[in-house]
């Protein structure tokens, strides 16, 4: 009967030793309980202020909000979408946005101009050729355009058989009201507003992408970059899960542009879109191109340099 109590005795002790050897390790590793493993929380990252255009280069990013992806992040994104690119450029300016997406050409004279941003990445755009009804074919032709901007760059790249005369005209809904009464000849168009071009029954040229790289591409503001970089890493890291999505389908850009951009259901047969990148940033060779044809338009040289173009910190 000893011997049996004995061995309860030390049963206990033994309970008792490896309860309080559990309890110190939990105390020296709390991550490993079940209780703070299922109660761990997102940092707050707070908010970025994004603008961008009504084209598909917006596509990742509008996805991106749609999905959640920022929110899982703990980033919130409060994103303008703008038609007119010139406004655009004036909320940067005015410091009413932290990133934007922008033509290279506009950047490059807003650096010039003091502006204190980086590239942080290329966008994928697709800038067809819209044709007016009455249009026949002929060598001299009258094109809408904006002027110091990427649809202005890729026609002097996709339009070299004609004779042209430039219209410059900011609103990109202008331009189509204009092509639609006959006014002008041709206009360059970013999709999907060709493709809203074509089923109103204008013909759509497409000429596809001649660099790997579209003269398009997101920019942030130096500032947010050194007070915030956490949050401008995490609107990068969300912008790649959702090109990863689209390449894996893109009828996913086609659904959330339509969407987003209040479109015809109609025109998700006749959009053509590029082919999306996770972040990359355009190679000093593009980009050296594209201000030397900024440089012959403007008749000016422009006092910037790659290095202080652009930021490899957010690509993947």
């Amino acid at each position: 009967m000893k011997k049996f109590f004995k061995q309860v005795a030390l049963m206990a002790a033994l309970t008792v030793m490896l309860v309080g050897c559990g309890n110190k390790a939990s105390e020296q590793n709390p991550e490993i309980t079940p209780e703070t493993s299922a109660t761990t929380e997102v940092k707050d990252l707070g908010t970025l202020r994004i603008g961008v255009m009504s084209a598909a280069d917006s596509a990742p990013i509008l996805l991106a909000q749609e999905n959640g992806y920022f929110e899982e992040l703990g980033l919130t994104v409060d994103l303008e979408i703008f038609t007119n690119g010139a406004t655009k450029q004036s909320s940067i300016q005015a410091g009413e946005l932290d990133g934007a997406m922008v033509s290279m050409i506009q950047f490059l004279n807003n650096k010039a101009a003091g502006l204190d941003a980086v590239m942080t990445t290329s966008t994928d755009g697709m800038f067809p050729i819209v044709l007016s009804p009455s249009f026949e074919e002929k060598q001299d032709v009258k094109v809408g355009l904006m002027e110091v901007s990427v649809v202005n760059y890729l026609a002097d790249q996709y339009l070299t058989d004609y004779n042209v005369e430039k219209v410059f005209i900011n609103e990109m809904p202008v331009r189509m009201q204009m092509l639609m009464a006959g006014e002008l000849d041709m206009a360059v168009l970013p999709e999907p507003m060709a493709s809203t071009a074509q089923l109103k029954g204008l013909e759509k040229r497409t000429y596809g992408n001649p660099d790997d790289f579209t003269p398009n591409a997101m920019i942030f503001t130096n500032e947010i970059i050194s007070s915030n970089e956490a949050a401008v890493a995490a609107f990068h890291e969300a912008y790649n899960k959702a090109v990863e999505e689209i390449v894996a389908n893109e009828e996913v850009a086609k659904d959330i542009l339509i969407k987003k951009l209040e479109l015809d259901e109609k025109v998700k047969d006749l959009m053509v879109l590029p082919t999306y990148h996770t972040t990359r940033i355009p190679t000093e060779d593009f980009v050296g191109d594209v201000r030397l044809w900024t440089e012959t338009l403007q008749g000016k040289p422009l006092a910037v340099n790659y290095d202080e173009l652009v930021t490899e910190a957010f690509v993947k």
